[in-house]
């Protein structure tokens, strides 16, 4: 790996404060998710609320266009949330398992491909990593298969659309702002 793909300070720096802020944001979701999940989880639909964990490492990763980004978003966003919230270290195990998908997809499209598609999948296999942890630390084993099929299935569609797709527009929307220009979102648009 040669040093222009590696994170300067800059970049650090630049991660560490928004993700920072995003697991503030996580927090204040937190309290809305409490009060709406327990009526969808009822009917397994409580997926679709996820999608917004899976935003972090999509967003940093999209807009410093380098390995490394999207797990180390995650990482600092969980921390800070795990340790406002009721998360505790379980928003750390689902950072990890949410960022090293998105690393990967990126990393296989060799950090050319920044379109709606890489982003949704992205989005989608972070999901499914998230899921993952929920799976085991809060007990969904026990839950029928059809409950988990489903549940996972609107994790998914929610990884796609709240996290992927909403991960994406959010970075365009600050490129569009100029806020963004000495990352390398602003020399591949």
């Amino acid at each position: 790996m040669s040093n222009q793909a590696k994170l300067n300070l800059n970049e650090i720096i630049f991660i560490a404060i928004l993700a920072s802020a995003l697991g503030v944001i996580w927090w204040a979701y937190s309290l809305i998710y409490d009060l709406i999940s327990p009526l969808l989880r009822s009917i397994a639909l409580s997926g679709l609320l996820e999608g917004v964990w899976q935003l972090g490492g999509i967003l940093f990763i999209y807009i410093i266009r380098k390995p490394g980004s999207a797990i180390l978003g995650e990482l600092i966003a969980s921390i800070v949330e795990g340790i406002i919230s009721q998360w505790g270290i379980s928003a750390l195990a689902s950072a990890i398992c949410q960022g090293l998908p998105v690393e990967l997809v990126f990393y296989l499209c060799r950090y050319r491909v920044w379109n709606n598609f890489s982003c949704g999948i992205a989005g989608a296999l972070a999901a499914i990593g998230g899921y993952l942890v929920t799976y085991y630390w809060y007990s969904y084993n026990m839950f029928s298969w059809k409950f988990n099929f489903i549940n996972l299935s609107c994790n998914i569609v929610s990884g796609v659309v709240l996290g992927g797709l909403l991960a994406r527009l959010i970075a365009r929307r600050l490129l569009a702002t100029g806020v963004l220009n000495q990352f390398a979102i602003s020399k591949d648009n």
